[in-house]
């Protein structure tokens, strides 16, 4: 049986595959106006992910991540704008749950300027065979420095299941994210 907050987490995620898929940021499908007028910038993604070493199925001490991916973001006045982000970091965790995070992440925007976010929460849940990871952080450079960065992050299944209990783990994977900075 899936508790009150299980029901919310699923609720969410699906609200993000579901946005992502139709290009609308997460931030306006359901969210109450006031809510947009506190969000410096609300994006959504994908990414291509690459641990090193590989995630298997026993809990790692840690494992490098290496992140590349596109943003399609709006800002507080309804302008859209797109960033191209790259994040450098180490994870926790197997291929079933990650449990920790701490990583940088540099957005270049299409204006030409950039953002740093370091993050240093990363807690996941897995419902359904989607990975739910949520990350935590500060805007630590550049626009909107001192801002609160909140990220989630849906991995796809890339690889056949047995990759997580066999070989060198899952190495690669491809996520949905969505993107909230709040002043």
């Amino acid at each position: 049986m899936i508790g009150s907050r299980g029901a919310g987490i699923t609720l969410a995620s699906l609200t993000l595959l579901t946005s992502a898929a139709a290009g609308v940021p997460a931030a306006q499908a359901g969210e109450h106006p006031r809510e947009r007028e506190r969000t410096a910038m609300d994006c959504t993604g994908q990414e291509n992910i690459t641990y090193g070493p590989g995630l298997g199925l026993s809990s790692a001490a840690s494992a490098k991540v290496s992140v590349d991916g596109t943003y399609h973001c709006t800002d507080a006045s309804g302008h859209g704008s797109t960033a191209t982000y790259h994040t450098e970091g180490e994870t926790g965790g197997g291929c079933l749950l990650l449990s920790w995070n701490h990583s940088k992440e540099v957005l270049r925007r299409s204006d030409g300027t950039t953002t740093v976010i370091r993050y240093e929460a990363g807690p996941s849940v897995r419902v359904a065979g989607l990975n739910t990871a949520f990350l935590r952080g500060e805007v630590i450079a550049g626009r909107d420095k001192g801002a609160t960065a909140e990220k989630t992050i849906q991995t796809l299944p890339a690889t056949l299941p047995t990759d997580c209990a066999i070989g060198p783990g899952i190495r690669h994977t491809t996520g949905l994210t969505h993107l909230r900075i709040r002043p």
